[in-house]
């Protein structure tokens, strides 16, 4: 199966929309991670050869959970999940952080083969990552524990903003967010194990500290 072909059946499996251009982008983006990946250390050598449902259709399956228009993923190292959802969501705008000079130097790239005028590449730790505006979602994946990733996430969305956090089974405490923490087991075409996305609506775990 090509990689078009995967990626077309398995984002319908996941309830999301792509036309042949937004394919024809994922597949470039694909074979850029390949070509990039010797050299740029971007993903495991024993993934390379299953990219599709490793990394893109993985990051693709956050796209339904998104709110609002900005977006930030935390950690997004070689633009994962942050490149294949601003792809896929073309309306929506993507900040994509890493303090790895190097990696964001191929997110700079990719953005510009891509041409994706929707997306920011910032080198900078996130921890110390301070927006001028605040964003509507937090994605990241399986950068820090969820409770080290809400801590930082809750400082930069915006009051009725959510957290989208790709999680290890099991990993599941995130502090005072945890009574609001909703985490589903979802099945990626390609992948056997099940994976786990955790949302957090920073409005709930508001009214939660306030009582």
């Amino acid at each position: 199966m090509t990689d078009a072909d995967a990626l077309a059946a398995g984002a319908v499996a996941l309830g999301v929309e792509l036309d042949a251009a937004q394919l024809a982008r994922l597949v470039a983006f694909a074979d850029l991670l390949r070509r990039w990946n010797g050299a740029f250390n971007l993903v495991s050598r024993s993934d390379v050869d299953r990219l599709v449902p490793r990394h893109l259709l993985d990051a693709l399956s956050l796209a339904p959970r998104l709110c609002g228009r900005r977006v930030v993923d935390l950690g997004t190292g070689a633009g994962l999940p942050g490149l294949p959802l601003a792809i896929a969501l073309p309306d929506l705008q993507f900040t994509l952080v890493d303090r790895n000079q190097r990696r964001i130097r191929f997110v700079q790239q990719a953005r510009i083969e891509l041409d994706l005028a929707n997306v920011e590449p910032v080198a900078s730790d996130f921890a110390s990552f301070r927006p001028a505006t605040l964003f509507d979602t937090v994605v990241s994946r399986a950068v820090a524990k969820p409770a080290a990733l809400w801590r930082v996430a809750s400082t930069l969305l915006a009051a009725d903003g959510v957290a989208v956090l790709h999680v290890g089974a099991g990993e599941h405490d995130v502090g005072t967010a945890d009574a609001w923490a909703q985490t589903e087991c979802i099945r990626i075409p390609g992948i056997e194990q099940s994976q786990h996305i955790m949302t957090i609506r920073r409005a709930q775990v508001d009214r939660q500290i306030e009582r």
